[in-house]
């Protein structure tokens, strides 16, 4: 089941490339119309791609928050639970991560309460409902719940440290 996971994270980590694209598409052409065009004396808008910009960003900030729980990457404070006699320390991260868990079943629920309103209401220039840019919050927080309970059974199975997953030093104690 695992596998499946990992596999489901590949391919959304070329979905987060492709909108890395997008964005950077989106901001260049931005700088291009505000600067060198009014530069040049041409006076163009291109509002638009301050929301693109905008909302690609946070589609990639909550589905790649998903993916970094997979293998303990997102930012976090290690040297308690390094100090700690390995149960205890291990212990302290299991417990850490099911409070995250409950946190991301919190994020869950109040993203799709977010989607409820964003349903009413579009996005000033491009007209999207903002629905879907809201939806980030509830599918990034459900992938963080599959990454995390996926991490916690293959280290717990596998009876690894789940300390140094993650850390640059893997597998050194």
């Amino acid at each position: 089941m695992l596998w499946l996971v990992d596999r489901l994270n590949l391919l959304l980590t070329y979905g987060i490339g492709l909108l890395l694209a997008v964005m950077t598409v989106a901001v260049f052409t931005q700088v291009m119309v505000r600067f060198v065009l009014t530069a040049a004396g041409v006076n163009l808008s291109a509002a638009w791609t301050e929301e693109v910009a905008r909302y690609v960003l946070i589609w990639i900030v909550f589905i790649g928050a998903g993916i970094g729980c997979r293998k303990r990457q997102l930012i976090s404070l290690e040297f308690v639970v390094r100090a700690l006699p390995s149960l205890a320390g291990q212990g302290a991260v299991y417990l850490g991560l099911l409070i995250c868990l409950g946190f991301f079943g919190l994020l869950i629920s109040v993203g799709l309460a977010f989607m409820d309103l964003g349903a009413v209401e579009t996005s000033p220039v491009m007209q999207i409902p903002k629905a879907w840019v809201y939806a980030a919050m509830p599918a990034g927080a459900a992938l963080m719940i599959l990454n995390t309970a996926a991490l916690m059974a293959e280290t717990l199975t596998q009876r690894r440290d789940i300390r140094t997953v993650g850390a640059t030093t893997e597998g050194v104690e």
